[in-house]
């Protein structure tokens, strides 16, 4: 007769020393249900993991894409109004360094000040006069824009150029005061401090920061002269002029620009020409934007569009382009369309009307793909996508291919496609209505859905200040134009 085999019970809170090792069987079901908690258990921590190199990626991109140009700071659900733009700020050559806003503001008495605006809450972090009080000026006189840019080798620091001319009323009608002095500044963007303070020629109206130099440009009797000085002690590297013709178009931030296509390559455009010099002080070439005459009998305009994802300048009349880069010059069909932003993740990509959408290479001039759009407005080419905006839809093609991915019903005129790399921002209908007041809205950009939106105030609309998004609300009773910043 076997013996029956002695079990010890031990109960919870038991001496553990009486207790008696389990059985074979016993340690392989532990082991086996182990084995079935781990599955799952790794395989959420593979989605965390996955997640979390998923949210890096993201992070990684967005922080890339903030050093595009025209590409917003990322914006909280629904925005609202974070500040106000002081009456009588210049936001024409304003500069974002970080979390400071750089940006002049003139007095009743026309005194020019530079100031730093914290991006978060317009709290005034510092101020200094750059240009005093001008008493002669009239009331209705306006002092020259003072054009200032971050230093990209220099963080923290902003370069301003600052000249002492303006424009008044003499005799009725509007006159050029032009500057008798104009000085280049360069600030710490957190307090103010001025690093450098110099004398540059007083027609320079125009800079450019190219590692440690400056490009300076200016028009004097129709001729553009740009230089090469070193930034912080005026060493002069070289000294090169462009004829323009008598009839060009002075420097202002609103009238002409200078834009580094590449590392080696600054493009001018002069108001009625586009010259490429490269950073080494060679005229590489010149291409005329004289305005000619349609089939209307009518003066026309003609478009520039300096473009640092294509390396090159795209300058076009009513009905053909051309892509001006260091090394060649390219004619397309049809009219320039203008690209609010351009991350490059479609190379080589340009856009024209004639009248259909065209897409072309920018390098061959051969066409890639074409769209039934005959009113596209504008674009923004973001993560292999364009998105067009056309007098009534927001369309969304694939970059490669040209297919139609999806499109957004939007009221007539309402300004260009924004972005902050997650959402496009348009302005909508409210309440079924194709007029005003609009809403701000969110869209997702993958396939247009709505993610939100913020009704704003009548007569205003939406633009964009170095990665900063403004309402510009305009009063009819006032006549007064009001900025504020919204994030």
């Amino acid at each position: 007769m076997a013996r029956a085999r002695r079990v010890e019970v031990v109960l919870e809170g038991g001496d553990a020393d009486t207790a008696a090792p389990p059985s074979d069987a016993r340690s392989t079901a532990r082991r086996r249900r182990w084995w079935w908690l781990a599955v799952p258990l790794a395989a959420v921590l593979a989605l965390v993991a996955g997640q979390v190199v998923t949210d890096r990626r993201e992070r990684a991109a967005l922080t890339a894409l903030a050093e595009v140009r025209g590409v917003l700071a990322p914006l909280d659900d629904e925005v609202e109004v974070a500040w106000e733009v002081d009456e009588g700020t210049r936001l024409e050559g304003a500069a974002r360094v970080g979390s400071v806003l750089a940006a002049t503001r003139a007095t009743a008495d026309h005194t020019v000040v530079l100031e730093g605006r914290d991006v978060a809450t317009g709290a005034r972090l510092w101020a200094r006069d750059v240009v005093g009080p001008r008493p002669r000026w009239t009331p209705d006189a306006e002092a020259d824009p003072v054009p200032c840019t971050a230093l990209p080798d220099r963080p923290g620091e902003v370069v301003c150029l600052v000249p002492d001319g303006g424009g008044d009323v003499v005799d009725g009608a509007w006159a050029t005061i032009a500057p008798t002095t104009t000085r280049l500044l360069v600030l710490d963007a957190a307090d103010g401090t001025v690093q450098v303070e110099r004398e540059v020629p007083a027609t320079v109206q125009w800079l450019t920061p190219s590692g440690d130099d400056v490009l300076l440009v200016g028009t004097v009797d129709g001729t553009t002269h740009v230089r090469s000085q070193h930034l912080l002690d005026g060493t002069e590297r070289w000294h090169v002029t462009v004829g323009a013709g008598a009839d060009d178009l002075p420097f202002t931030p609103g009238a002409a620009t200078s834009t580094l296509l590449d590392a080696r390559t600054l493009a001018v455009d002069h108001g009625n020409a586009v010259t490429l010099v490269s950073t080494d002080g060679k005229v590489l070439r010149t291409v005329g934007t004289q305005p000619g005459t349609g089939l209307t009998g009518r003066r026309t305009t003609t478009r520039v569009e300096l473009s640092t994802a294509l390396a090159a300048a795209v300058i076009g009349s009513e009905s053909s382009s051309a892509v001006v880069s260091a090394t060649a010059e390219v004619p397309l069909d049809g009219s320039v369309l203008p690209v609010v932003v351009d991350d490059g993740s479609v190379p080589g990509l340009v856009l024209t009307r004639t009248p259909r959408l065209q897409a072309w290479d920018a390098s061959a001039g051969s066409p890639r793909w074409d769209a039934d759009v005959v009113d596209a407005q504008d674009a923004t080419i973001l993560q292999g996508r364009v998105h067009v905006g056309t007098s009534a839809w927001l369309v969304t093609y694939d970059g490669a291919t040209g297919d139609e991915l999806w499109r957004w019903s939007r009221p007539t005129g309402t300004g260009p496609l924004l972005t902050d790399g997650r959402h496009l921002y348009v302005l909508g209908s409210r309440d079924g209505r194709h007029s005003g007041p609009y809403d701000v809205v969110a869209l997702h950009v993958a396939d247009g859905t709505e993610a939100w939106r913020t009704p704003l105030a009548a007569r205003t609309w939406l633009l964009t200040l170095d990665g900063l998004l403004l309402a510009q609300t305009f009063d009819e009773t006032s006549q007064v134009e009001t900025y504020r910043v919204l994030r």
